[in-house]
């Protein structure tokens, strides 16, 4: 049997009118009404028990990344939090227009994509954080399942996304830094598979080159988003590199493990050196000492997230936007 979205093509309309004419919903236009039944009907689509069948509700699933064995416990605590907070802000907007939300792990595969495709009560699809497979999000798109990727975004595939402006909060705590007088910086980026890993890499060489404080490779270094890993680049770094007097690290998770390397070398924070994180975790307010990080609003990237959702149902863009929500920077003990 076709699916909705193969009728929404073939009519012209939205997926949210096909679903309304099949449930029988006197708000359609009579020419939107005569496109669906027609493109039904051609589709081999029986229109026969629409009547007397339960109308299906609009709901809109948030697929999360699918946990697994090698994620360190304080990674899990990190993104369950930036999940918590994206999803209250999705939650409460969709409810606002009368549309359910349901929170899902996803496998991230080609069948699952299918299946969301297949399933009429499915409206469309919110990708958090780690569910950003590439093949995944093609496939998305042949099926024309309206969706959008809140936390990142894909390029050089062109989707609908909401992220934190990461380049302006690593330029904000290069800025702070500088100003009370730290000119040896070094950087723990996150892995160089995630986007966002390329944009802070980037604003950070961009805030030495615009403070004429030279760009030194052996100062840089990659972490993976775990404390375990954060305390072995760290330390490895101060190794190589003992005359830093700041670290800017990517992640408020790879800093947690990054203080205690720190103070295992005897150094003081931030007498001797000044620490920096990014995302502002609940954690980070309780760290020893309280850790320096750039603020975003994952609440309300939820929300845009969600009204940027609804718009696609109505009308859908040929052109993605990328949506990128302010950053501050919350100053704490570190610094």
């Amino acid at each position: 049997m076709p699916t909705v979205r193969e009728i929404a093509q073939r009519a012209h309309v939205s997926i949210a009118t096909v679903s309304r004419v099949l449930n029988g919903s006197p708000r359609v236009s009579d020419d939107a009404r005569l496109a669906v039944m027609r493109a039904a009907q051609e589709l081999g689509y029986s229109t026969d028990h629409r009547r007397s069948a339960p109308q299906v509700s609009r709901s809109v699933l948030v697929l999360t990344r699918e946990q697994t064995s090698d994620d360190a416990l304080p990674h899990q605590q990190a993104a369950g939090e930036f999940e918590r907070r994206v999803w209250v802000g999705v939650h409460s907007a969709l409810e606002q227009q009368g549309i359910a939300a349901r929170l899902q792990k996803s496998s991230v595969s080609i069948e699952e994509a299918k299946q969301h495709a297949r399933d009429i009560g499915v409206s469309g699809l919110v990708l958090l954080g780690g569910v950003r497979d590439a093949a995944f999000v093609k496939e998305l798109q042949s099926l024309s399942i309206p969706f959008v990727i809140a936390g990142a975004h894909l390029r050089p595939i062109e989707v609908n996304c909401v992220m934190a402006d990461v380049g302006q909060g690593i330029q904000q705590v290069m800025q702070h830094l500088i100003e009370r007088g730290r000119r040896a910086i070094g950087f723990i980026n996150g892995p160089n598979t995630t986007t966002t890993s390329a944009e802070k890499y980037e604003a950070y060489r961009l805030s030495l080159c615009t403070h004429d404080l030279p760009f030194d490779p052996q100062r840089l270094t990659t972490s993976e988003f775990s404390a375990e890993s954060g305390y072995q680049r760290t330390d490895q770094l101060l190794e190589q590199c003992p005359d830093l007097d700041a670290i800017v690290f990517a992640d408020d998770v790879i800093a947690f493990g990054g203080l205690r390397a720190i103070r295992e070398r005897g150094l003081r924070i931030p007498d001797d050196i000044a620490v920096s994180g990014f995302g502002d975790y609940e954690l980070a307010g309780f760290a020893s000492p309280s850790l320096t990080s750039v603020h975003f609003d994952m609440t309300m990237m939820g929300v845009i997230t969600a009204r940027r959702l609804c718009m696609l149902f109505d009308d859908p863009d040929d052109y993605p936007w990328l949506i990128r929500v302010p950053t501050s920077l919350v100053i704490r003990e570190s610094t």
